[in-house]
């Protein structure tokens, strides 16, 4: 019982990992909103190559850091940075300096909020299924492998979220407007 309690207050702690991440994620956005909007570099090499940034983030979320979303404070806190994603990629959808064939070039501003999204609700999904967290498999292909944190084998349902939550994200955010 006081192992639990002790390690639900050490999972509730922003570990450092979660700073490194959040302030690297923030920081080149803003690097890079600054430089856009100061002009300060060519703002057509910024607009075609910026989907490179949320997009390596965004799968280095979602695959290798989704555990640490399992904790509340830091799902809560990237629920926030990816609500106020949303929130400036409504706003500045219709400029017309950033329209580009398939949209615009802020369409991955959209791929942070579903990633949350899609992993809380898989999570929560294979909780109350099983009981446990749900693990994202790419890169762990083998399925008699057991998860070093969890103790626990992968199962089919591991898989098949994983892979419905790659397409989600992908689908989801370059087809809709």
């Amino acid at each position: 019982m006081a192992e639990t309690i002790v390690d639900n207050i050490e999972q509730s702690n922003l570990k450092k990992i979660d700073w490194i991440l959040l302030i690297t994620y923030l920081g080149i956005h803003l690097i890079l909103g600054v430089v856009y909007a100061l002009n300060l570099y060519d703002r057509e090499w910024i607009q075609d190559f910026y989907f490179i940034i949320p997009f390596i983030f965004v799968f280095l979320i979602f695959d290798i850091y989704h555990k640490r979303l399992w904790n509340n404070k830091v799902l809560l806190i990237w629920g926030i940075i990816g609500l106020i994603q949303t929130i400036v990629y409504y706003y500045y959808h219709d400029l017309p300096q950033i329209q580009a064939v398939n949209g615009n070039d802020l369409i991955w501003l959209k791929a942070l909020p579903l990633t949350v999204l899609t992993s809380f609700i898989f999570n929560l999904i294979n909780k109350r299924i099983y009981g446990d967290n749900f693990i994202v498999t790419s890169l762990r292909l083998d399925p008699n492998r057991i998860d070093p944190k969890d103790g626990r084998k992968l199962r089919p349902a591991d898989y098949i979220f994983s892979l419905s939550g790659f397409l989600i994200i992908i689908f989801g955010t370059v087809f809709t407007n």
